[in-house]
């Protein structure tokens, strides 16, 4: 028997899915907000002298909303089941015939269809929250700390983390500078009187203290602070009073107070280098009774191919060798390409938006508990997109609606049936379990078992166990820590 190494030859037919440049192109401009978009096109009319903006086009989007005409800028792009996805087409061009379809009427691409006065600033949009520890350093010169001590403070806020803490000891601070530990301990005293209250602590009890000796409360809620904050997690007043020798009535309301102080003193900031900024990308108005959804072009170029360009190519003898020839051709397909997809977006924003406004508009009426449970793969029926082109258009972007700036994430949720048939969202059923545990009594709070028998009488089946779940998740205790003494 033969078991030596032999080489041979094979041929296998396997499929393979291969993204073209033009299908990334396609992605990539999709799933760019209205920012990000913008600093793209910026990017392009630096590299590619063939595109430039259409000063006309542009300047028609500073138009007033009201004086616009409604029915011909602000329509809502119909979700229509006939709509289908164009597949990718022969991208071999013939420039000649191109150029000769396009030189009485250049490409461009479509104004925007909205721009209300009120939106004239971004800063009605953009929101940037401060750095903690920038906002810690402003404050150490004022502490009165010599320039050594300053050096050590400065560290010290190096250490602090998002919610305000300091996580190492003061022990390890001393060890890891070598100095002496008074020192330490006059620098941490100083961090701790700066804003916001409560920060620069070493553990909870600590920036609980700070807090509690700020506001100048009684020795009370000192006092349980110091001694008793495992008894509070659990709930535990009866034990606190008989320590303590404090009524139970004391002690309740002293809890309360302790309950009120904040935990995260740092966390209202914004991370080291993260900056937050939230800009509507479609806006979704009613108007004459009907919700409308526009495109938020605001401040977004308006581009065109540049006709000198064209006229170049046109007039060029094709016979001749041109690297300059081949330079312009290949830049004048870029930016045929990536027009094309900005305006592919647009449409597809419309359509996906316009599916949604569709099915919640009970929402936009009535409310968070009217939202009704939506997926990705129903978006894309009505819109007549595969479901990942719907995630890729609703991802990172944000609707200015009726009832505030929403995530298009937002509006997708799983959900139940009612004894009916009608189906509920899964924020609806959260948002009626935390108004029933908000109006329920403190001394007779609502087990899940409770709650699961309210919403079957309200025609709503859901089981204790997905009680649970959802109570956890909206971050409300059991029954038995909600029961008050």
């Amino acid at each position: 028997m033969d078991n030596s190494l032999r080489i041979r030859q094979d041929q296998r037919l396997v499929q393979t899915l291969k993204m073209t440049p033009e299908m990334q192109l396609a992605i990539k401009i999709l799933q760019l907000n209205s920012i990000e978009l913008k600093s793209k096109i910026e990017e392009v009319l630096e590299t590619n002298p063939i595109v430039e903006i259409d000063e006309k086009l542009s300047q028609s989007i500073e138009v007033p909303f009201e004086k616009k005409d409604l029915t011909a800028s602000s329509e809502v792009v119909p979700a229509s089941k006939d709509f289908k996805e164009q597949l990718r087409d022969d991208f071999g061009v013939d420039w000649q015939k191109y150029i000769q379809d396009t030189e009485n009427s250049e490409y461009r691409v479509t104004p925007g269809s909205y721009s209300g006065d009120e939106e004239t600033n971004y800063e009605n949009f953009v929101s940037k929250r401060g750095n903690l520890r920038d906002h810690l350093n402003a404050q150490l010169p004022e502490l009165g700390l010599n320039s050594t001590e300053l050096k050590i403070g400065e560290y010290i806020i190096g250490l602090i983390d998002r919610n305000g803490y300091i996580r190492h000891s003061r022990e390890s601070i001393t060890e890891m500078l070598k100095i002496d530990s008074a020192v330490v301990n006059k620098v941490v005293n100083a961090l701790q009187q700066m804003d916001p209250v409560g920060i620069c602590a070493f553990d909870l009890r600590e920036c609980l203290l700070l807090q509690a000796r700020e506001e100048n409360y009684d020795d009370i809620v000192i006092t349980i602070i110091d001694k008793h904050l495992d008894e509070i997690a659990h709930n535990k007043l009866h034990i606190i009073a008989k320590e303590t020798g404090y009524d139970i009535e004391d002690v309740s309301a002293a809890v309360e107070i302790i309950k009120q102080l904040n935990p995260k003193p740092g966390s209202t900031f914004a991370s080291p280098n993260e900056e937050i900024y939230v800009v509507p990308d479609v806006f979704i108005e009613k108007i004459d009774g009907e919700y409308k959804v526009t495109l938020n072009e605001k401040g977004v170029p308006q581009l065109r191919i540049n006709s000198i360009y064209l006229e170049a190519i046109k007039n060029k003898d094709k016979d001749k060798e041109d690297k300059t020839y081949e330079y312009v051709r290949e830049k004048l397909e870029e930016a045929r390409s990536f027009l094309k997809y900005i305006d592919k977006r647009k449409s597809t924003i419309l359509s996906v938006t316009s599916a949604i406004v569709e099915v919640q508009r009970d929402f936009f009426e009535f409310g968070v508990r009217h939202l009704k449970p939506l997926t990705l793969v129903d978006v894309g029926a009505m819109a007549g997109v595969h479901e990942s082109t719907v995630s890729r258009s609703t991802s990172g972007k944000y609707a200015q609606t009726p009832r505030g700036l929403l995530e298009l994430k937002f509006f997708f949720s799983g959900g139940a049936k009612t004894l009916s048939g009608e189906d509920i969202s899964t924020f609806s059923l959260k948002k009626r379990i935390e108004d029933l545990v908000k109006f329920e009594s403190p001394e007779k709070p609502l087990s899940d078992s409770d709650i699961e028998k309210i919403l079957k009488s309200e025609g709503i089946s859901l089981a204790r166990r997905t009680i649970a779940k959802y109570r956890t998740e909206l971050n409300i205790p059991s029954s038995s820590a909600r029961k008050k003494v």
